[in-house]
């Protein structure tokens, strides 16, 4: 016989059938003789003794075939071929406790139509059909050989223990009810093939439906729950008491705590100040969060209704992001532009008041030759003069900042730029037994590739501007990091009198001194010298505890 190859879910199917269908074969063993006993017992049977002797021998070897099954299941994984096994051994069992519990008379021919009912939810719908015919044939094979008296006959004069098979056979020579019983016995069989077969066809094609929409549901859910995962937007869920149930990894990373810390905390105590209406939700707010550490991110969050279709609203759904950094660019970008505008402007000035400045300061130089002057009036032409070569040294560098600098990028060490800065600083006037410098440079060098001119005046201009906020004497410590492979960090900070919140927004804009004698445009050359250079400066202060800068630079500035 031929067996068809299984498909992968109906392996899976049966793998998960056939150990309930050797459970129901236990419980179907101990009904048959419980209830064939009892029937015995309260008929008083003449034979009852002998069948029941033959039945209790039948059931055993159906217990045992059950337990062989039981362990052959966990052994193999030919689900296929111990269905057919186990059905058939199922139907010749049956067909013995058929015979010795009365042939025509027997109460359990019905138990060929469990066989088949399980056939159906095993095996193919054919197959079914097969087991039908099987069933009907062996049944008919039973009942035919009831009305064989002289094969009986000879039988029990051998075993003359089995006489009551040949009695019972004798007892009528009418064949009338052996065809009726056979006509219906396959009319039910086939009736029973067909419903269960098609029955449990429907529940096959249904329950592979039930799995592919189940299998759909389950990949949406996934799908979701990865969108959620992935938001790089922070999301949180409350109930309608406004305490918080859910929150997605963003979220975590932006509040800097964990959901097993803010499960259960009602929303106000974690971003105070929210202003939202509990049914329609909260339009766009912006507001200030301050993080485990104490630093300060400016948020931008906003809240909608959390609705199921069955329940209508049950809680809220925030979504939140970090704008510091975007608030941050926001400012940088109106510094360039305030300072774009201030270049072009200063430019046109420069040009305008450097003519008649050298007028003023030549028709000084010659009045001071050709005139007799007294000390006074001598003392003045010298202040004319001093204050004149300032202007023109403060119209210099403007036209120096206003213009377009000009780079000459090549392979430079900054270490050892720093160095001598740093040495150079040493020998400044302002420079006392009261200020020192704390070097913490690597050994091994960190090159990039730069505008060492320009670089070195950075460095300049950024440590006398931290030495003349130590008028009393200070430390300034240098810092290089070349870890990363693509930039490099300088740090120099001081212990100086430092800058205000107000100092520190507008302070790479031109004419911003911070010192009675600067010109407010050391600071601003150096913006424009690290951005020409694609590079990142910053700036943190606090006012009399001094000041901090980083410059973080490309190590291959020529591209930005």
């Amino acid at each position: 016989m031929m067996r068809e190859r299984p498909s992968q879910v109906f392996t899976e199917e049966l793998s998960a059938w056939l150990p309930w269908v050797i459970k129901i074969r236990f419980v179907i063993i101990s009904l048959v003789f419980s209830i064939d006993f009892a029937i015995s017992q309260l008929m008083q049977s003449t034979r009852s003794a002998t069948s029941i002797r033959y039945l209790g021998i039948s059931v055993i070897l159906w217990f045992t075939v059950g337990l062989f099954f039981l362990i052959y299941n966990q052994l193999s994984r030919d689900f296929l071929l111990q269905a057919y096994l186990q059905l058939f051994f199922d139907i010749i069992i049956i067909s013995a406790i058929v015979h010795v519990t009365g042939d025509l008379d027997s109460h359990w021919p019905s138990l060929y139509l469990i066989v088949i009912i399980l056939a159906s939810i095993l095996l193919p719908r054919a197959s079914t059909f097969m087991v039908a015919a099987v069933s009907f044939v062996c049944m008919g094979a039973v009942l035919e050989m009831a009305y064989l008296p002289s094969l009986y006959s000879d039988f029990s004069l051998r075993h003359p223990s089995l006489s009551f098979l040949a009695n019972a056979s004798q007892t009528s020579g009418d064949t009338g009810p052996l065809q009726v019983k056979i006509f219906v016995s396959l009319f039910g069989f086939f009736a029973v093939a067909y419903l269960s077969s098609y029955l449990a066809e429907r529940l096959r094609v249904t329950g592979a439906e039930l799995r592919d929409k189940s299998g759909q549901v389950a990949s949406l859910q996934a799908i979701n729950e990865n969108i959620i995962q992935s938001m790089r937007d922070g999301l949180i869920t409350t109930n309608l008491e406004g305490r918080i149930t859910d929150m997605n990894p963003a979220a975590a990373s932006i509040l800097g705590q964990n959901l097993n810390v803010l499960k259960g905390k009602p929303i106000p105590s974690i971003f105070p100040g929210i202003d939202f209406d509990g049914h329609l939700g909260m339009a766009r707010q912006e507001l200030t969060y301050l993080l485990p550490e104490g630093e300060h991110r400016i948020l931008g969050i906003a809240s909608s209704p959390l609705v199921q279709t069955e329940s209508g609203v049950v809680g809220h759904v925030y979504n939140f992001q970090d704008l510091t950094d975007e608030k941050r660019r926001e400012a940088e970008y109106r510094a360039k532009d305030r300072m774009a505008t201030l270049g072009r402007l200063s430019a046109g000035i420069a040009h305008e008041i450097r003519n008649p400045l050298a007028s003023i300061a030549g028709s000084v130089k010659i009045l001071r030759d050709i005139a007799k002057l007294d000390d006074d009036q001598t003392k003045l032409i010298e202040i004319v003069s001093g204050e004149s070569e300032r202007l023109n040294k403060l119209v210099s560098d403007f036209l120096a900042y206003s213009v377009d600098q000009r780079f000459e990028f090549r392979e430079v060490d900054l270490s050892k730029l720093l160095e001598e800065t740093l040495l150079l600083l040493e020998h400044h006037p302002l420079f006392s037994e009261d200020h020192r410098i704390k070097r913490k440079l690597p050994k091994s060098p960190v090159m990039a590739h730069i505008d060492s001119d320009k670089i070195r005046q950075v460095f300049w201009n950024i440590c006398d501007n931290c030495l003349k906020a130590m008028p009393r004497g200070g430390t300034l410590t240098a810092e290089i990091f070349g870890d990363s492979s693509q930039n490099a960090s300088v740090i120099l900070a001081d212990t100086g009198i430092g800058f205000s919140d107000s100092q520190l927004e507008k302070l790479f804009e031109p004419f911003q001194p911070g010192f009675s004698n600067g010109t407010g445009l050391g600071l601003a050359i150096v913006y424009q010298i690290v951005e020409g250079h694609h590079g990142r400066i910053q700036v943190g202060s606090t006012l009399g505890k001094g000041s901090r800068f980083t410059i973080e630079l490309p190590r291959d500035a020529r591209r930005p």
